[in-house]
């Protein structure tokens, strides 16, 4: 989101005051989230939760739910999303009777065409912007770090598009069917910079224009940005919400499976243990599968390839890994 400079808040004072918020303990953050769900429900007429599946927005559905059980929800299905995911939200919305609302992608913009059109989404979401960016325009600008100069001009197609294409877009326009007023999230300040920069310009309820248009706008509300994951945790077990099974198998978050955002994060090698049918198919089957071998190489420090045989390709199954979790890193 764009940093208007009239709403560009003292970091380093945003930090100051959340380390003192992180400190209030479960209960005081619970009491807060509620109050200020209530407060922001009377202004609106429309809201709507933006549901995923994982454990955060679970809490937050829940937390909404306690005070408007009919609250229309919205699950942005990208169509490549974790089995255990379709399978949790099939019976969570069962379990509370929910009034939902999933969407999917236009036609013609999947996964594998997005990623074959833009790019494919690898090595976070700051970088593939960034790199992608300077690849469109051939402007190498002096603001990449190292590390994004050197993918500009590797060869190697990345892009963070397939995101708002497959969940933001189809979300966009499930909200303006709706009439929604309110978009409700669930946006922990604490799992990066990008979202304190968040809380810190705009706090926990705003209005902001909506992607895809200049003229439209939407209020949003983040009642949980405050939270820790150790208070999700704690919610979850003081209200008997039973998580997705991703948690349980060693998934950090839910999400697509094809994607290696996370991939200097060990996604890949989570996905590996839980589902090495799919691994397998990324790495060795899919369309992405070169791309993820040149960017293997590339954090090697070896030239990526333009190409890469599937022969090539299975042989490194069980090796892949090594070559993101050396000790050293290339400069971000």
């Amino acid at each position: 989101m764009p940093r208007p400079v009239a709403q560009r808040a003292d970091l380093s004072a945003a930090w100051k005051r959340l380390y003192g918020l992180w400190k209030e303990s479960f209960y005081v953050k619970v009491g807060y989230s509620r109050e200020l769900i209530a407060r922001t429900l009377e202004k609106h007429t429309r809201p709507v939760v933006c549901w995923s599946g994982g454990k955060d927005s679970t809490v937050l559905l829940h937390l909404v739910r306690e005070q408007l059980p009919d609250v229309d929800v919205i699950f942005n299905d990208p169509l490549v999303d974790l089995p255990e995911t379709y399978s949790y939200v099939e019976k969570m919305a069962n379990a509370w009777n929910l009034n939902l609302h999933i969407t999917k992608p236009e036609r013609g913009q999947d996964f594998w065409s997005l990623g074959r059109t833009y790019g494919w989404p690898i090595f976070g979401k700051s970088v593939a912007s960034n790199v992608e960016r300077a690849q469109r325009t051939g402007n190498i600008r002096k603001q990449l770090t190292d590390m994004e100069r050197q993918l500009a001009m590797s060869g190697i197609c990345i892009s963070c598009r397939c995101s708002d294409l497959l969940r933001t877009k189809p979300g966009m326009h499930m909200e303006k069917k709706l009439c929604c007023d309110l978009k409700i999230v669930g946006l922990r300040a604490d799992e990066s910079r990008a979202r304190v920069r968040l809380w810190a310009d705009h706090g926990e309820y705003f209005y902001t224009r909506r992607h895809f248009s200049y003229r439209e706008g939407i209020w949003k509300l983040n009642p949980i940005a405050r939270w820790l994951e150790e208070d999700i945790w704690s919610y979850h077990r003081i209200n008997n919400i039973p998580p997705c099974q991703l948690y349980e198998m060693g998934h950090k978050r839910n999400g697509c499976w094809a994607c290696a955002m996370g991939i200097r994060n060990g996604h890949l090698k989570r996905l590996s243990d839980s589902h090495p049918e799919l691994f397998s198919e990324l790495l060795v089957e899919s369309p992405m599968g070169s791309a993820l071998m040149q960017a293997r190489d590339f954090w090697l420090g070896k030239r990526p390839k333009s190409r890469y045989r599937k022969s090539t390709r299975r042989a490194v199954l069980n090796t892949y890994h090594e070559a993101f979790t050396k000790a050293w890193r290339r400069g971000d």
